[in-house]
């Protein structure tokens, strides 16, 4: 709220999960007795943001892999979960992070057009999936859990070097990919801050 107040035009949320790394038996949760989901806590989160931001732009960051997988992957991302909440989801499709023959290919960094492409159309499929089920439920007698989504696609995308050299024509290859399928707009990940000039037109 402080930084909307001061001008900024959207919050990004980065690493909304459960842990995964180092001893989980030491991880302590206050306010999860583990009778619901990992993946409901979350959304109790994603639902929390939006109550609290009401008309402000937010985006969230999940996994890469939140688009193909159709589980929470042990730390509660369930991409389903995100789309009635957020204006953007920013999956981070980077090939590198991506294990070995996801999508076929033995090492995925080689192919980061077919990555990226297959993963943002296949979060564009989940997101049709799930307002066509919504638009089911109105003329069933279920209750409307959410209304019809309008959450749009903004990928982050590799500029730095993992699993092969990432030059202009790999980062290009992703911008291309995300655009051809329907992604709006992207933004490049280097953790050294050092990024491909060449690639940016």
């Amino acid at each position: 709220k402080d930084a909307l107040a001061r001008g900024f035009d959207e919050i990004n949320f980065d690493y909304i999960r459960f842990p995964s790394d180092g001893n989980l038996d030491d991880m302590v949760y206050p306010y999860w007795q583990e009778t619901t989901s990992m993946a409901e806590m979350i959304e109790g989160f994603f639902k929390h943001l939006r109550a609290n931001l009401p008309g402000e732009r937010i985006s969230a960051d999940l996994f890469g892999l939140a688009t193909v997988e159709r589980t929470d992957m042990g730390i509660g991302q369930l991409i389903e979960k995100a789309f009635p909440y957020f204006d953007y989801i920013a999956p981070m499709v980077y090939p590198s992070h991506y294990a070995a023959y996801v999508f076929g290919y033995r090492n995925p960094a080689d192919y980061p057009y077919e990555v990226v492409k297959n993963s943002i159309a296949e979060a564009a499929k989940r997101l049709l999936e799930y307002n066509t089920s919504q638009l089911d439920n109105l003329s069933s007698s279920s209750v409307v859990v959410h209304p019809r989504a309008k959450v749009k696609f903004r990928p982050w995308l590799q500029d730095f070097d993992l699993g092969a050299d990432y030059d202009a024509a790999k980062v290009r290859a992703q911008i291309k990919a995300s655009d051809e399928a329907g992604g709006e707009g992207w933004m490049l990940w280097d953790p050294k801050n050092v990024y491909t000039r060449e690639a940016l037109l």
